[in-house]
């Protein structure tokens, strides 16, 4: 874009179309930037003089937006992150000056064992920063998330990750099974017989579906029971306190969970690959100080047993 466009452009006119866009109404992005309706209204008119586009339709007390808003959004969304990459930094990070929010794509199941080490260490190293965790649907890499900034990093078992991406191994780990203490099989050796003995409960989105353990155990002509679905892997612990169900984990994360709650970690009578945890990043934030020091501090916590 030339200098002469640029100079028609106020920075302020990006914020209100980001928000309108999050909100999809002029009120609630007028209180969110502190101004009025009227003045929102003005704005989103000027926007669509610049760009000779509706951008926001009117529908049932909604602003829709069009084509052509939903076309530019990563455009907009990535300027504003690196603008505000630059103005937040200077180029010398300070974190306990500084009140960014860091998004945060993982599994409920990482989510469990890094957020309250990280907010704990925030709190005494940077305690104006924040974070939100974006629960990850399945264990693809959310491209299109980090290509909009709609997220930070991603955590979780990713594959091939390269080009336009960077990554950083963060661990390995193996699964191991979790069952109530007095539980029938809490002294039994789990080989595959007995394990698929054992009634399980999973997640939801898991209906249907096989992970590396039931691929595993189809190659040896065993399939297990699962008795119980359930929304979110959080209800598990609970659950299994109050049943005889079992439940496969991450060893991390079962040893985790079993600090808080009397189960029994149980590991598998067979042997499976390990997975192998990453952290992935979009590469223009390589040499951005504050992004940098959230990456280095995510590693740090999650690379200690």
């Amino acid at each position: 874009m030339e200098l002469d466009t640029l100079r028609k452009v106020n920075l302020n006119l990006l914020t209100v179309f980001e928000l309108l866009m999050e909100t999809r109404s002029a009120t609630e992005t007028a209180a969110r930037l502190h101004t009025t309706q009227p003045g929102i209204s003005r704005k989103l008119a000027e926007l669509r003089r610049l760009l000779a586009d509706p951008l926001f339709v009117l529908i049932k007390r909604q602003l829709v937006p069009t084509p052509r808003a939903l076309e530019i959004r990563p455009v907009v969304r990535e300027a504003l992150a690196a603008i505000g990459g630059i103005m937040e930094d200077g180029g010398a990070f300070d974190p306990l000056k500084s009140s960014r929010t860091f998004r945060i794509a993982a599994r409920h199941t990482i989510e469990w064992m890094l957020a309250p080490g990280l907010r704990s260490y925030c709190d005494s190293h940077a305690p104006q920063v924040r974070f939100s965790f974006v629960n990850m649907q399945g264990v693809a890499l959310p491209e299109k998330q980090l290509e909009d900034h709609s997220i930070d990093i991603a955590l979780g078992r990713f594959e091939e990750v390269g080009g336009r991406f960077r990554t950083h191994a963060l661990y390995d780990d193996d699964r191991v099974c979790l069952l109530r203490k007095g539980h029938p099989f809490a002294g039994k050796k789990l080989t595959p017989g007995n394990f698929c003995k054992l009634r399980f409960v999973t997640t939801t989105d898991m209906f249907g579906k096989d992970n590396e353990v039931d691929a595993w155990l189809r190659k040896l002509g065993h399939q297990r029971r699962f008795d119980l679905y359930v929304s979110s892997m959080s209800h598990v612990p609970l659950i299994l306190l109050q049943t005889d169900l079992a439940v496969t984990m991450p060893r991390r994360l079962a040893t985790y969970v079993a600090q808080f709650h009397p189960l029994h970690v149980r590991e598998l009578g067979f042997q499976l690959p390990k997975s192998h945890y990453n952290m992935v990043w979009h590469a223009r934030w390589d040499d951005v100080p504050s992004h940098a020091w959230m990456r280095q501090v995510v590693a740090d916590l999650m690379t200690t047993p």
